[in-house]
């Protein structure tokens, strides 16, 4: 959850610069207040069209402003370097800390705020012609960025021959077309300069993977054309090799047993391959499941004779179990179960480091809207603590920002006398913790968020040094849009080796079921 505002920045004066802001807040204003009752079919897409031009022409106002802000806040930084107060990489990061504010504004990540000002530097500066379509309303921003990308190679002469050339199809090719279009025109104006283009791409092969609906994710493999195409073939081949007898009857019977369908067996297949398991390992990896107790063992009807049981503390399962995979989104309980049975029934009871299934217990407040732990008198956070604040901030806590929380550093800096703690901790990509170190920015914590009684989450305010601040909450353990986990049970503690350990601890229902099993 975030929430941004602007502070004024002592600039008001009766200029046509300092009217624009409020000339387009009262432009927005009247588009929020406007309605579509009573109009008929050709003026409701009369407004279609006519909004889709408004779209086109605001984006060429904001690529403009877009890149005098820039323009203004790297001249200032190349002055300081010329005057040798900042150093080089000094100077490097503020420039890149300008462009984070970018993100900020537009309220998207870091990269895609790179590359918004790259577009917005090439349609101002390079490409008159995409800019005039696009102030006129005439092509959207998505097709001006095709233009600002398929050129992207080309020599600032070429590229304005490029633009010249293209301003004819601007308007009449779908986006596809008007790639391949741009792409002839850069052919014909400097071949040299395709052709190190596509070296260059060869050097960013790379490996990704993403979250995918129902519990499934995208392994992505970005590389040469030729031997992308390559390794599918042998894929390929291998399955229809499968439907070949063998001579073997063994083989044979377990093949035709096998009603996988072909996409299902490649992909079976190519995951066997690459993570190198035998046929029905498990696999070796840690997956974070975010659970209640409800959710991984069910409810058991309390004992026939009336006494207390154990089965008695279990919360009952209901339609409200949730479950989260961090940074992967929900998953319905009954799969999450079936996750854990089959790693159970996989594991090798002799070889338990490399095959275990581990439970972990985290302290959340009692609705359990919020993690609630852990402190470390250290410099840097490491273990549990680092473990901890991930958890917590699940991805870069900076608003907009979809990166991975690649580090881990203190609210107020170590050396201001911040603590190594879960409240002065906040998870951040290595972009922004670099950004919020500069000069005139700053951040502040406003809520802990390691109340036991429940109160507000951990939230942190980030200010910039045009007057912009952000504040972030800490997202739920289960995901944004859920109620609270399970409540804690106040059944009893289970005589044996954890009582002893711990005897000041409430224990949780699971741990309750396990002592006992344990037990017997």
């Amino acid at each position: 959850m975030t929430e941004t505002t602007v502070r004024g920045s002592g600039e008001c004066d009766a200029s046509s610069e300092a009217r624009l802001p409020d000339a387009l807040a009262a432009s927005l204003a009247a588009l929020g207040a406007a309605s579509v009752d009573g109009l008929g079919e050709a003026e409701l897409l009369e407004v279609v069209a006519l909004l889709e031009s408004t779209k086109g022409a605001a984006s060429a106002l904001q690529a403009r402003a877009t890149e005098r802000f820039v323009e203004q806040r790297d001249g200032l930084v190349s002055a300081a370097v010329a005057r040798e107060e900042l150093s080089d990489r000094q100077a490097s990061l503020q420039r890149r800390a300008a462009r984070s504010e970018v993100a900020l504004a537009r309220r998207v990540s870091p990269g895609q705020a790179d590359r918004h000002e790259g577009v917005a530097r090439a349609l101002v500066h390079e490409l008159p012609c995409t800019m005039a379509a696009l102030t006129a309303g005439q092509i959207s921003e998505w097709r001006a960025t095709i233009v600002v990308r398929e050129t992207a190679c080309l020599a600032a002469a070429d590229r304005l021959e490029a633009d010249r050339r293209l301003s004819g199809c601007l308007t009449t090719l779908g986006d596809q077309g008007l790639s391949r279009a741009a792409h002839r025109v850069c052919a014909d104006l400097d071949q040299a300069a395709l052709v190190e283009r596509r070296r260059r791409a060869a050097a960013s092969r790379r490996v990704g993977v993403r979250p995918a609906p129902d519990g499934m994710a995208w392994l992505s493999v970005l590389g040469p054309v030729a031997e992308v195409v390559g390794a599918y073939a042998a894929l390929r081949s291998a399955e229809r090799g499968r439907h070949v007898a063998t001579g073997d009857a063994r083989v044979d019977a377990e093949r035709a047993a096998d009603e996988r369908g072909e996409g299902a067996w490649l992909a079976d297949t190519a995951l066997e391959l690459l993570s190198g398991r035998a046929e029905g390992q498990p696999q070796p990896v840690e997956v974070a499941l975010v659970m209640s107790e409800a959710a991984l063992l069910p409810g058991v009807a309390p004992a026939s004779d009336g006494q207390a049981s154990v089965a008695q503390t279990i919360v009952a399962p209901a339609a409200g179990e949730q479950v989260e995979v961090p940074g992967f989104g929900a998953m319905p309980p009954e799969t999450a179960r079936e996750m854990v049975l089959r790693l159970l029934a996989g594991a090798d009871a002799d070889d338990a480091a490399s095959s275990g299934v581990w439970l972990r217990r985290l302290w959340t407040s009692p609705g359990g809207h919020e993690l609630v732990a852990m402190d470390s008198t250290r410099r840097l956070f490491h273990g549990g603590l680092r473990r901890f604040v991930e958890l917590r901030d699940q991805g870069c806590r900076v608003p907009w920002c979809d990166a991975p929380a690649r580090q881990v550093d203190h609210v107020e800096a170590f050396a201001r006398g911040g603590e190594t703690s879960a409240a002065n901790g906040l998870g951040v990509c290595q972009r922004h913790n670099l950004d919020k170190e500069q000069p005139g920015w700053s951040a502040e914590v406003l809520a802990s968020g390691l109340d036991p009684g429940g109160g507000r989450p951990h939230e942190v305010v980030l200010s910039t040094p045009t007057g912009v601040e952000s504040r972030s909450l800490a997202p739920p353990p289960l995901g944004h849009g859920r109620g609270a986990i399970g409540q804690v049970s106040t059944g009893p503690v289970p005589a044996g080796p954890m009582e002893v350990s711990h005897p000041d601890v409430l224990w949780s229902p699971l741990e309750v079921r396990l002592g006992e099993l344990f037990a017997a």
